[in-house]
């Protein structure tokens, strides 16, 4: 998603006092909570549908689209893929309210109905509109912040769709799929290429070190981008891993198998335990805005809130 768009922004840190209460029983109850009114408020979801439809078929005709659809068949035969059984999309952003994330779902739903592909989504800003929205496309929403650490659970081809995602998350893709496994994997993202080329080798080793590891071993693939908004779909490319070239890295480096962990100055996404922490924040204020502080049910509920699992 487009830095400059502040409705774009997914998986990014909110800058906030970190809350000292621990994971509560009652996390996914405020988040549905915070989100309720969201839903609530002139929801129409034939508007966001003809929307939507109305950006695929912008997309259709459109340079870009042949140029992605190309890169596909190039990667595909490259990789000797025939089908794609999944595609796992992370970081749309606020579909139902940012025009940058409608076309960028369009073109999912483009390559979802070309290769009539099973299709889950994530992004911890997603509210329940836009999870409503996706559900009547076919699309499943997946439950909590896996922080991008999809593995593939069989040796089966799968696209990964990160649109304009922070370089960590693409990272932890890696490294829970480190191994052979990755020949089954296709990663659209920012390019590899330009993610180490305008980085210092000190960050990247920092921030990006399963992206740099792999980067003499992937075939990168460009998507050329002349789409009149240039900035939904620029930097994007096709990332494959052929088994001649994986067959070709040490046994040292697949040992390297480090789970990634990032301070919270380079931090570039939303982690999980900082969006819950935010979330009980926003609460813990409402709550007191909202009773007198004499308001022993505010206490107790305080009590309740605060349980350990």
């Amino acid at each position: 998603m487009s830095k400059t768009n502040l409705n774009a922004e997914e998986f990014r840190v909110v800058s906030y006092k970190k809350s000292k209460i621990k994971r509560t029983v009652v996390v996914d109850t405020l988040i549905a909570t915070i989100n309720e009114p969201l839903s609530s408020v002139t929801f129409n979801l034939e508007n966001y549908l003809r929307r939507i439809e109305a950006a695929k078929q912008e997309l259709i005709p459109s340079d870009l689209y042949s140029s992605v659809l190309a890169s596909l068949r190039e990667s595909f035969q490259i990789i000797n893929i025939i089908k794609i059984k999944e595609i796992v999309c992370f970081g749309l952003g606020r579909i139902g309210e940012c025009m940058i994330a409608r076309y960028q779902l369009a073109l999912l739903l483009l390559i979802k109905d070309l290769y009539n592909a099973k299709v889950v989504a994530y992004d911890p800003i997603f509210t329940d509109n836009d999870s409503e929205i996706l559900k009547s496309l076919g699309i499943s929403v997946l439950h909590g912040n896996i922080e991008g650490k999809y593995k593939l659970s069989e040796k089966s081809a799968t696209l990964f769709y990160l649109p304009h995602c922070p370089k960590q998350l693409t990272n932890n893709l890696l490294w829970a799929n480190w191994g052979m496994v990755l020949n089954y994997c296709v990663i659209i993202s920012n390019s590899f290429t330009n993610v180490i080329e305008s980085n210092s080798k000190r960050h990247i080793e920092k921030n990006a070190d399963y992206i740099l590891n792999i980067s003499p071993f992937v075939t990168e693939l460009p998507i050329i981008n002349s789409f009149k908004y240039y900035d939904i779909f620029n930097d994007l490319a096709i990332h494959i891993f052929a088994l001649e070239n994986l067959s070709l890295i040490s046994q040292d480096l697949w040992q390297y198998h480090i789970e990634p962990v990032y301070t919270d100055e380079d931090l570039e996404f939303v982690k999980n335990k900082i969006y819950e922490d935010y979330l009980i924040d926003i609460f813990e204020r409402c709550m007191l805005i909202a009773l007198k502080p004499s308001d022993k049910s505010f206490t107790n509920y305080g009590a309740l809130f605060r349980k350990e699992t």
